[in-house]
């Protein structure tokens, strides 16, 4: 097996492990990224809230540029997957493929996985872009339009609400789970004009210039132009707790101010990391973790 030493391993090519990777070749650090290439913005159709593009990028575009920008300056990408991280003193050791690297810092970029929901019919629709998964990214782009949120209990209510703040016409496709919040609860989100549904959806119907309909368990249609599932997210952090890092409930790694983990010399950055899931938020964890850890490695100081 081939070896390979460098001053960091990068894990995750989306937006924290590539603006980490920028900052640590721009300090002139040996660095490559290991990407599975399963980032969620190659997911995006166009976001509209990453700094320096007011109308819109495509989020494989982003990436793109992403991953151009961090190679012009020393960072190398592999596409594959790290099967295995250990840490044997004060080095981690990685296995991808039939490389292994070694190296005294490693950032987890591994990002989070959004839970779909079974029902059928929702790649075409989300491809459409009329299936959505960030409110936070897009809400602003929906005022004024009918708007579906799929999701349980507080999730799915508290998801409700936000959108309806856009000014939306919202329903709530609660799956039944309304009965379990609080009856006061319920009560203000329908006097803001809020409906619910409380039958499974079981296929969405996707119209691409006009939206999608969402048939009921009963058969009942209802006709949407954007649909939000609120079903949460699996942070990819098994390789971390692995090592023995802690995690809060839902999986995300708990990190310090510089985003280091539990684990000395193990960073978290993303969505990951506990904090708010936004590409402009992952690519700020990746440049302070990368900086933590230039500020660490040997200098001409020491």
């Amino acid at each position: 097996m081939a070896e390979e030493t460098l001053d960091c391993l990068v894990i995750g090519g989306g937006p924290a492990g590539l603006m980490a990777a920028v900052y640590l070749g721009r300090y002139k650090r040996r660095v490559v990224v290991v990407d599975e290439g399963r980032s969620r913005l190659a997911l995006i159709p166009r976001t509209r809230n990453v700094l320096g593009f007011p109308d819109g990028i495509e989020g494989e575009e982003l990436l793109e540029r992403m991953r151009a920008h961090a190679a012009k300056f020393g960072a190398r990408l592999e596409i594959g997957r790290v099967e295995r991280l250990e840490k044997r003193g004060d080095t981690f050791e990685a296995v991808a493929g039939s490389v292994r690297f070694r190296a005294p810092f490693v950032i987890l970029a591994t990002g989070a996985r959004d839970v779909e929901p079974q029902v059928t019919g929702l790649a075409e629709s989300l491809k459409a872009g009329h299936v959505r998964y960030c409110p936070v990214c897009d809400g602003f782009e929906t005022q004024g339009r009918r708007v579906a949120v799929l999701g349980r209990e507080q999730h799915g209510l508290r998801e409700s609400a936000f959108v309806a703040g856009f000014g939306n016409r919202v329903t709530w496709l609660s799956m039944g789970s309304h009965g379990a919040c609080d009856p006061q609860d319920i009560e203000k989100l329908q006097g803001s004009g809020v409906a619910i549904a409380g039958d499974e959806p079981r296929h969405i119907h996707c119209h691409p210039e006009h939206g999608i309909s969402v048939e009921l368990a009963s058969g009942e249609r209802l006709d949407f132009d954007v649909l939000y599932p609120a079903l949460g997210l699996r942070h990819v952090s098994e390789l971390g707790t692995g090592l023995g890092a802690e995690a809060s409930p839902d999986g995300q790694l708990v990190v310090s101010d510089h985003f280091e983990t539990t684990v000395p010399g193990l960073f978290a950055a993303g969505d990951v990391a506990s904090g708010l899931n936004q590409i402009n938020v992952a690519a700020g964890h990746g440049a302070i973790a990368a900086t933590a850890i230039h500020n660490r490695l040997p200098s001409i100081l020491r």
